[in-house]
Formats: C-alpha cells, sequence, structure tokens
C-alpha cells in the first residue's frame, strides 16, 4: 500500500509486470464467479473475476479461500473500483481467461474504493473467428464467440460423477458460413430452451458466449460453456448483437428457417431410456437370437485391463488408426489422418444368471467420467508413480449399474463377447425406480455384493465360473496360456483355491493371463508377418505371442449348468 500522502500513478492494465504491489488500477468487475472447495465442494474455495480498464485491457484476478470474508461482499460484477495492492502471478492457468501474461492475486493488504468511472464500458468481447476455432487444436483457453443459431437439439440429461446434468446441443453459424458445434450444460442449456420457447421463430437467434471453452466434437473443434465463469447471451440489447445483425442484412444471410432440428431420433433422458427399455438379464442377453436393446442391472466386478482402456481413433470419423507406411492411416477414410486417443474400456459385469464382458465407447465414459482419454493419458505421463490404468476409471466399478446394452450382429452370427454399452448410470433413485417396476430386492445382496457365492456355490441354478483362460461369459473361443497374473490387471490379492487344476482366487477372477478379444479394428493394429507385437496398456504393454495363444472352436454354452456339484 502506498504511503499516506503519497501520490500514486494509475496503472495500466498492459502495463502490470511482475515484481510491482504498490500500483493502482481503475477497472471495472465485467465477470465474476466463484468456484467449490476441491476437497469439500459444499463451500467456496475461491472468488475470480475479470478486469477491464479504459483501454479495454483485462486480466484476471483470484481471491484465495481464506481471504473470502474480507472481500466477497465488497465486489460487484458491473461496478467500477480503484484498486491497490496486489500480488502479481504468472497466467499459467490450464484454461486462460485472458491472454494477459500476468495474474492478479488479491492481499490481505489490497485496497478497493467504487467509482463511477463512465469511461471503462460495461463489457468488452475478443471474438474469436469460426475458421480460427476450426483450425484449433489445442484446448487450454477460454474465448468469446458470436454467431446466431442454425440448429439445435432436444434438451437431454447425462451423467456426470453421479450427478444428473442437462445439455442441449446446437450448431451455429458466423456470416462467412462457418459452422462449429456449441454445447451448453445446465443453467445454460435451460435458459437457451426458455428463450427459443418464447421466440418468434422467423427471426434470428444471435448468440454471444463470454468465457466459453474450446471442446472438440467428434474430431471437430467446437465449443462448451465452461461450468464456471461463461456468460450466455441471447439476443441481448448491446452494440455487438446489433452491429452482427446489420452485417447480417447486409450480408443477405439466408434465414428460411432460423432454427432447425438437428437431424435424428428424438432423445430420451438417461432416466427414461433405462427405465423404458425392455429389461435382460446377462443369460438374457447371451441366448437372444435377434437385434436388440435391453437394460440390464448388473454388479460392475473389475476391468479387462489387458484388453487397454483407449485406441487411437481417426479425428474425422473415430475409428481405428494404423500405422502404414511410416504414417498413420484410416482405412475408413481410406487416407492418412491424425489421431486422438479415445475410450474403449471393457468392463466385466456379473448378475445372478451369469457374467460377461461389456464395452464402453468414449461418450459413455466422458459422460461418467468428465474427461478425455487425452486428459487421463497427460497426467499419468506427468506422473511418474502413477499405476498403469487411470484411478478415475475406478468410479465403475464394485457397484451396481443399470446398463442400456445393445444385441449386434457381430454378438449373434460372430461370437463377439462383448456388449457394447449406450448409456450407464449408478444414480442410486434411477435403480430404486428400476428395482421397483421390475420387482427386483437388491436387498438379498446385501451381505455378498462381491458374489463369490454365484461363483463358487455351484448348485442347480449357478453359472460356471470363469476357469483358467476361458472368459466368464462361458463362451469361449480363444484360450490362453496360464502365465501368471498380468501386472497390469487389476487383481485380487485373496487366497487361491484349487478347482480341477486351476488356480482361481477366492474372488472367483482367474489368475492366468485374461482372454484378448481382437475385433476387425483391433487386429489391424498387430503386424501378423511379427509372431510378437506389442499392445499398449496406458504406460505399459503385454506381449502378444502367437505361442501363447490357442484358438479353438468350441459349441457356444452361454449358460452352463452343473447338477449336484460338491
Amino acid at each position: 500500500m502506498a504511503k499516506s500522502g503519497m501520490y500514486v500513478k494509475m496503472t495500466k492494465v498492459s502495463e502490470i509486470t511482475g515484481g510491482k504491489i504498490d500500483f493502482q488500477l481503475r477497472v471495472r468487475v465485467i465477470n465474476l464467479w466463484s468456484t467449490p472447495d476441491r476437497s469439500n465442494p459444499k463451500e467456496e474455495g475461491a472468488l475470480h473475476m475479470i478486469f477491464l480498464d479504459k483501454d479495454c485491457g483485462k486480466i484476471y484476478a483470484t481471491v484465495r479461500k481464506d481471504l473470502l470474508s474480507q472481500f466477497k461482499d465488497d465486489i460487484e460484477e458491473g461496478a467500477a473500483y480503484v484498486v491497490e495492492r496486489f500480488m502479481v502471478g504468472k497466467n499459467d492457468s490450464s484454461f486462460k481467461s485472458t491472454p494477459h501474461k500476468h495474474k492478479l492475486n488479491f492481499m490481505r493488504g489490497t485496497k478497493l474504493i467504487k467509482v463511477k468511472a463512465a469511461e471503462i464500458p460495461p463489457n468488452h468481447f475478443n471474438f474469436m473467428p469460426f475458421d480460427e476455432i476450426l483450425a484449433s487444436t489445442k484446448e487450454d483457453q477460454l474465448l468469446d464467440v458470436i454467431g446466431h443459431v442454425v440448429e439445435k437439439n432436444v434438451m437431454k440429461e447425462t451423467e456426470k460423477n453421479g450427478k444428473i446434468s442437462k445439455l442441449m446441443d446446437a450448431t451455429l453459424e458466423d456470416l462467412e458460413g462457418n459452422r462449429i458445434h456449441c454445447t451448453l450444460w445446465d443453467e445454460h442449456a435451460v435458459k437457451m430452451q426458455r428463450f427459443l420457447d418464447g421466440h418468434d421463430p422467423s427471426l434470428p437467434v444471435i448468440i454471444i458466449l463470454q468465457l466459453c471453452k474450446l471442446r472438440k466434437y467428434l474430431g471437430f473443434m467446437g465449443v462448451s460453456n465452461s461450468f464456471y465463469g461463461t456468460k450466455l447471451f441471447l439476443n441481448a440489447e448491446m452494440p455487438e448483437v446489433t452491429n452482427y445483425i446489420e452485417r447480417m442484412n447486409a450480408a443477405n444471410v439466408e434465414l428460411t428457417q432460423v432454427v432447425s432440428q438437428m437431424s435424428g431420433p428424438p432423445i430420451l433422458s438417461v432416466s427414461d431410456d433405462l427405465l423404458q427399455t425392455p429389461r435382460m438379464t446377462i443369460e438374457g442377453l447371451i441366448e437372444s437370437t435377434q437385434k436388440c436393446y435391453g437394460s440390464v442391472l448388473a454388479w460392475a466386478c473389475e476391468f479387462d485391463m489387458e484388453a487397454g482402456w483407449f485406441y487411437q481413433a481417426c479425428t474425422k470419423c473415430a475409428s481405428r488408426i494404423n500405422f502404414v507406411s511410416g504414417q498413420l492411416y484410416c482405412d475408413k477414410c481410406k487416407m492418412p489422418r491424425t489421431a486422438v486417443p479415445r475410450y474403449k474400456v471393457h468392463l466385466q459385469v456379473i448378475d445372478d444368471t451369469g457374467s460377461i464382458t461389456f464395452v464402453m465407447f468414449d461418450r459413455v465414459v466422458f459422460q461418467v467420467v468428465g474427461l478425455t482419454a487425452q486428459d487421463l493419458l497427460d497426467a499419468m505421463n506427468n506422473d511418474p508413480s502413477s499405476p498403469s490404468y487411470p484411478k478415475e476409471l475406478d468410479m465403475f466399478v464394485n457397484k451396481w449399474m443399470l446398463f442400456k446394452v445393445e444385441v449386434t450382429d457381430a454378438n449373434l452370427y460372430r461370437n463377439w463377447r462383448g456388449y457394447n454399452v449406450k448409456k450407464v448410470t449408478s444414480d442410486e433413485d434411477i435403480i430404486k425406480r428400476f428395482t421397483s417396476l421390475h420387482g427386483i430386492n437388491l436387498n438379498d445382496h446385501d451381505d455378498d455384493t462381491d458374489f463369490d457365492h454365484l461363483l463358487f456355490e455351484l448348485g442347480d441354478i449357478a453359472p460356471l465360473p470363469a476357469l483358467d483362460g476361458v472368459e466368464s461369459s462361458n463362451k469361449a473361443d480363444n484360450v490362453v496360456s496360464n502365465s501368471g497374473q498380468t501386472p497390469t490387471s487389476k487383481m485380487s490379492g485373496k487366497q487361491k483355491v484349487g478347482i480341477d487344476g486351476c488356480d482361481i482366487t477366492a474372488s472367483g477372477r482367474s489368475t492366468a493371463r485374461r482372454i484378448i478379444d481382437l475385433d476387425q479394428d483391433d487386429a489391424a493394429l498387430l503386424d501378423m508377418d511379427n509372431p510378437s507385437t506389442s499392445k499398449f496398456i496406458g504406460k505399459g504393454t503385454t506381449n502378444i505371442d502367437e505361442s501363447q495363444v490357442v484358438t479353438t472352436n468350441q459349441d457356444k454354452r452361454p449358460c452352463v449348468k452343473i447338477q449336484d456339484a460338491k
């Protein structure tokens, strides 16, 4: 703080450098938001704001948790202040809210004086052109966009970290005809829906998103609101919108159908879809004779980590990318392409009728985890002590989950043992509604939800447990030699029990190397001329050697019962 009576020259935002404390700013707070505490999400963890000066210079400032009581009630969005005594820090956030290389941290000695400051505009935007958004490769900044809405989807629900969220997908267009995908979450989706419900469909919808995020959608860069800090303006009375409409009229932009519905069937919410889809058991899935969808309530046991948890996907079509002549090549696009990691998680599940593998792809996993496969890989690469699979995936195991599963031609005619998951939830309310609807009593399993009794008490109604080298669905096409527990498998340390010469843990998990299902895309990654090939799993690799894999042709046995087992 400056000494009493000493005049301190007003500093421009553009002139802020590191190493200074005694300077004054005359700024307006154009954006103000709070974020929850990481250790206790029910409490506020910090206060964030964007300062704007009369020269339209912007800088990010933050108030840490222990100073909230001192400053929170004195800071108002839209108000102008003379402020002094800040700690200047480096602006190295993962998502930069301003291009300024520094940020301001409030201290106990920071002073604020509210002023009128008519010379400072009420708001300011740095709009990123759509062609620059489409050309972007990194999701590392917050930005402002302006455009008009040309398509929108119905608002739907999705689950993330056990919480049901609302979202709406839309397509935005600029005055040059460029289009980007936009996803609005929660209150922003609700605001858009309410606006459209009362909007004259013959008039354009001009949208401004302030401090939104870059986010890829089906391989193309688009935008999404951040969960904190993003502002949504729809046909707002501000100069930027007026100017946009004038330019739109001058360019004779065709608006015969202002906001059309995105193509595709109606999308149900997570709960409605799972409850309206016919119930199936695991045995029913395996014995199905036609393509269908089923809602399956099952206990999620563990991952088949030797099958991997991600794959390198084409950024254009999401198919598996192969290495051909030293470059990335997409067989579906028939040309070289760039690649991005996408989820493909194999989850072992079990119910009273049997056990099987469910396969969850990118969209399903992302909607639950809330992070991309690239996010998890980056975190693992930055932590040398991290395991071979990301701990964030643990939210899928050791719990009851309700799945919407598809029976495909591959399951019916190619004996493919993995069943694709279309939607999944562990929400207790949805599961209770499902069990009530179908008369299921989960209390029967309160004391034994690990299902050990189902795997070892082989009576009249028990399915055959997964024996050494055979997948738990009992549909064995590939038998893998017993080479001991793989270090990348997530296995229990329980005592082993011998059954007919096979070593099985007390939880019913085989200590043999797990079966690896290779579909056409997986097989394309293997160099068939080389007898030893590595399949990447996180940081580690598992060698697949021809001498270790023996293919047998056995009858399809979806559920085997053993009579009078002792």
